[in-house]
């Protein structure tokens, strides 16, 4: 009868160490996987992605955080800008050049920059640049916006859709080669394309 207790004694130790060495176990599994120490990461850790701030270039929030170009965001009246003049006249879609812009962007050589209103509020800007300076340009437009949507076939063209504003990149690798940058706001794009519309309609009227 003593064997039999001893026995029983025994099991239920060894019952109660395997369970406390089972918890501990747990624990130190636990810290571990939550160890902020400077000690390699285990297979399990997963990697730490940071989002950039949206005033940083580098993505298409940047594209919604700048708004604009060159310090004039989109929806600025033409009474704000200075020195500027008309290069083409559709009513309420006018185009202006600046008779002091600055005709460089990063590395790249342009050879026009004109901005375009629509019902007087600052719309768009369209760079234009040879086929030299073309793939500069691009590389601006990425460094600014990311790499941009590239759908195959057809032209060189990349896309880059804000909540905001959007942006294009067009090179039409013809005869003349010329290469086009375009940045513009979203909602006054609707207003622009609704005044398009009344002109193109008027202009039917004439065939």
């Amino acid at each position: 009868m003593t064997n039999t207790r001893h026995v029983l004694h025994a099991l239920l130790s060894v019952a109660l160490l395997t369970f406390v060495v089972g918890v501990l176990g747990a624990q130190a599994v636990a810290q571990g996987g939550s160890n902020t120490g400077t000690g390699a990461p285990t297979s399990s850790a997963q990697p730490v992605v940071h989002d950039l701030p949206v005033d940083v270039p580098g993505h298409t929030e940047f594209l919604d955080h700048k708004n604009g170009f060159r310090g004039m965001t989109f929806g600025t009246s033409v009474k704000e800008f200075k020195n500027l003049e008309v290069y083409r006249d559709r009513g309420a879609v006018k185009v202006y050049r600046k008779t002091d812009e600055d005709l460089s962007i990063g590395t790249a050589s342009v050879t026009n920059i004109i901005y375009i209103f629509v019902n007087d509020k600052f719309y768009a800007v369209s760079i234009h640049a040879d086929g030299r300076n073309g793939a500069n340009l691009l590389k601006v437009f990425q460094a600014a916006f990311g790499a941009g949507a590239h759908p195959e076939g057809g032209p060189s063209q990349y896309f880059w859709t804000g909540k905001v504003a959007s942006a294009h990149f067009f090179d039409d690798e013809g005869a003349t080669h010329e290469v086009r940058g375009w940045i513009g706001n979203n909602e006054l794009q609707k207003d622009y394309e609704q005044v398009m519309q009344q002109i193109f309609t008027a202009a039917a009227q004439q065939l």
